[in-house]
């Protein structure tokens, strides 16, 4: 388990950071914490290939789920800095861009990259990216956090 301690020397497998997201089963949509620090965080996945995945609709995964992933990466960053989970709510997402319509064509992992522009108590402001792993960009936004 982590504890808080600053750890970005290996990656982190699910079972290091589930306790840190509020999302079970297939809902827990990050697979690997490739590297973080303070202020930045960086995670793998490759669940949005899964035909099953829980937000699929109608046989298509839209490209808005990628405000989950980022979120969920928010939240393993949030839990890895302080060592326990932290409920709370995506409160705002400002400036999103899409680059993509749906995730159904894009076949590589997605790597997720947030940066805490404003770390709160209770909240934090993330800068969030998501790409594929050739660096093509599908998501770009700023979201804000709030814990209960």
């Amino acid at each position: 388990m982590i504890t808080g301690k600053m750890n970005s020397d290996k990656p982190l497998q699910r079972s290091e950071f589930q306790h840190l997201v509020p999302h079970t089963g297939a809902m827990l949509l990050i697979d690997e914490v490739l590297s973080w620090n303070q202020q930045q965080i960086t995670t793998r996945c490759i669940s949005h290939q899964n035909p099953h995945h829980p937000l699929r609709l109608n046989g298509k995964l839209s490209a808005i789920h990628l405000i989950e992933y980022g979120a969920q990466t928010m939240a393993v960053h949030c839990g890895l800095l302080t060592g326990r989970a932290h409920p709370g709510f995506l409160a705002a997402v400002r400036a999103a861009h899409f680059y993509v319509d749906d995730l159904d064509s894009v076949t590589d992992a997605l790597i997720i990259q947030a940066t805490a522009e404003l770390q709160l108590e209770k909240g934090a402001v993330y800068q969030m990216l998501v790409s594929d792993i050739h660096n093509t960009l599908l998501l770009d936004a700023r979201a804000t956090v709030v814990h209960l």
